[in-house]
């Protein structure tokens, strides 16, 4: 029997709901945060920002890891001898992801917001080799989480039926 101040579990829909609160309140920063170097070196690659490989030696003699980019001053990068368009480039991309919230294409509620997406991505409609690479979003699961092992019984018990 249980006791009368016990609280109740979380049922699977408030976890859900929070687990999507949580994504839809992540910005780029908090994935690019975590990056190593080299993985920072391969996302600014993989953006329009005209770096050159001379810029990435600096980010490799510098040890600029993904905090340490985000963190980073104009007056920092201009000491580690950057010029100053290049500078002001990534002063502004790093303010850019700050505020640049994560949202999964399952949360466009309407066509009007797809659309909108698509035309930010410069998707034209015709051409889809056009479309920008997307970073995948990895989450570390503890392999003894509760709401883990739920989802993955209740999944089980579905395909069993």
């Amino acid at each position: 029997m249980s006791s009368p101040s016990a609280s109740p579990p979380s049922s699977p829909a408030s976890t859900s709901s929070t687990l999507t609160e949580e994504r839809s309140t992540r910005t780029m920063a908090d994935v690019i945060k975590n990056y190593k170097t080299e993985e920072l070196i391969d996302y600014l690659r993989r953006q329009d920002l005209d770096l050159k490989e001379s810029h990435f030696k600096i980010f490799r003699q510098e040890e600029i890891s993904g905090r340490a980019f985000l963190n980073t001053t104009k007056e920092e990068f201009r000491s580690y001898g950057l010029k100053g368009g290049t500078v002001t480039v990534l002063v502004d991309f790093i303010e850019e992801i700050t505020n640049q919230k994560l949202r999964s294409y399952s949360s466009y509620k309407t066509l009007d917001d797809l659309k909108e997406m698509l035309r930010k991505n410069k998707v034209n409609g015709e051409d889809i080799t056009n479309i920008k690479q997307f970073t995948p979003v990895f989450e570390e699961i503890d392999d003894n989480n509760k709401a883990f092992n739920h989802c993955m019984d209740d999944i089980i018990l579905k395909l069993s039926n």
